[in-house]
């Protein structure tokens, strides 16, 4: 039986955001989509698509692309804080062309929606189930990503998106600084011990 990963994504503590942020966040994450559903198309069994609000969902054929699409999400939208979470399983639905995310059932959705709930309650921002022997180990990296995000100051966390997802000198593009400043904010967050660890993660998640 041919086995899936589904990817759920939620933003932390969205209901406490002010309407009109949660609203105009809404609509930049299904603008957002469109533009993943294009980039990301060769690993996409299911389309990306915003559920529940601000919850995206995905349907990828395998999880090592989880990393680029978990920190582009990251990077996108900085001033929030989110929680990824990864089911592997065989699916229920049939798949068609064009299908979302959402329109599929099955148990690797069923997976990814116990993750979720286990992260929110232990204040995780990575989160798998249904990874067989590999499980432990993701669980044990998740704890560490999580532990380390959460120690960050708000700038280190947004520094950290940016860095996993863009060179050096693009992240002080964005953030309208000289590019020295984001070396000693790096430093100062131990970014080549971080980045070692960010490997072996990545590693983890290849087939």
């Amino acid at each position: 039986m041919t086995s899936y990963v589904a990817v759920l994504a939620d933003v932390v503590a969205s209901r406490t955001l002010p309407p009109a942020r949660r609203a105009r966040l809404q609509q930049e994450l299904r603008a957002a989509a469109q533009e993943w559903n294009r980039r990301w198309r060769p690993v996409l069994a299911a389309r990306i698509a915003v559920t529940l609000g601000d919850e995206l969902q995905c349907l990828l054929t395998r999880a090592d692309p989880l990393w680029e699409i978990a920190h582009a999400i990251r990077a996108r939208f900085t001033p929030v804080d989110w929680v990824v979470a990864l089911g592997r399983g065989p699916i229920a639905t049939r798949l068609t062309p064009g299908i979302t995310a959402p329109e599929v059932d099955g148990p690797c959705f069923h997976a990814a929606r116990v993750a979720l709930e286990r992260a929110k309650a232990r204040r995780l921002v990575f989160a798998f189930e249904g990874f067989g022997h590999r499980q432990p180990e993701l669980d044990g990296f998740a704890n560490y990503y999580s532990a380390l995000y959460w120690s960050w100051t708000a700038r280190q966390r947004t520094v950290a998106k940016l860095l996993r997802a863009a060179r050096p000198e693009e992240v002080a593009r964005q953030l309208q600084i000289d590019r020295s400043a984001v070396s000693h904010l790096a430093r100062r967050m131990a970014w080549p011990l971080v980045a070692a660890g960010d490997t072996i993660f990545r590693t983890l998640l290849t087939p």
